[in-house]
């Protein structure tokens, strides 16, 4: 088990991949990356931008907290959501939020996470995708939805799991951790093959 064998740093505070981590009972520390990723991604090959914007994360932490992370595995990941040749990050306020889901609710969109994993110096890079397909929600869920700020801090203003329980039909080809920011099965599988 990853957890056991090796020191797990996150390189971000973010509840969903918090809490994707502590469902793999995976033991590990976050640090807040001091990096802006809230305005609309860059433009640009959306999975080339998730993979820099992972690797800033990561290496941001690193620095700033280098005994921290000394012989840690320092994980930075970066989430964006492409929609019809758009890349969409995160909501600025409801207003954009509103906007994003119903966009969102025009064919299927694609879901990529940026994945950067420092070690002793090393680092690495790699991207995983899921197509996901939101059907429409009506405009008094989505006023619901908007009023809980639910959307706050997330790729395409929505976490897939949550607006599953909560009865929106969303389907996933790929791995919903993906969607929900950070591919745990593939880190694991990195860490453990890193000196391979």
């Amino acid at each position: 088990m990853v957890s056991r064998a090796f020191r797990i740093v996150l390189a971000s505070r973010s509840p969903r991949r918090i809490e994707i981590l502590q469902r793999e009972g995976v033991q590990f520390q976050s640090i807040e990356a001091d990096v802006d990723d809230e305005a609309t991604p860059p433009a640009g090959d959306p999975r080339s931008v998730a993979k820099e914007l992972a690797l800033s994360k990561a290496r941001a932490v690193s620095a700033a907290h280098a005994l921290q992370c000394q012989g840690a595995f320092v994980i930075g990941a970066d989430t964006i959501c492409h929609h019809r040749g758009v890349s969409v990050g995160k909501a600025r306020d409801r207003d954009e939020a509103r906007q994003i889901l119903f966009q969102m609710m025009d064919g299927a969109h694609t879901v990529v996470t940026g994945i950067a994993i420092i070690h002793d110096g090393d680092a690495r890079t790699f991207v995983d995708e899921a197509i996901v397909r939101l059907q429409p929600v009506s405009d008094a869920q989505i006023e619901l939805y908007l009023q809980s700020d639910g959307w706050q801090g997330k790729a395409g203003a929505y976490d897939i799991e949550e607006r599953q329980r909560a009865g929106w039909s969303m389907q996933c080809d790929g791995d919903t951790d993906t969607v929900g920011g950070l591919p745990w099965r593939r880190v694991r599988e990195a860490i453990e093959g890193w000196s391979a």
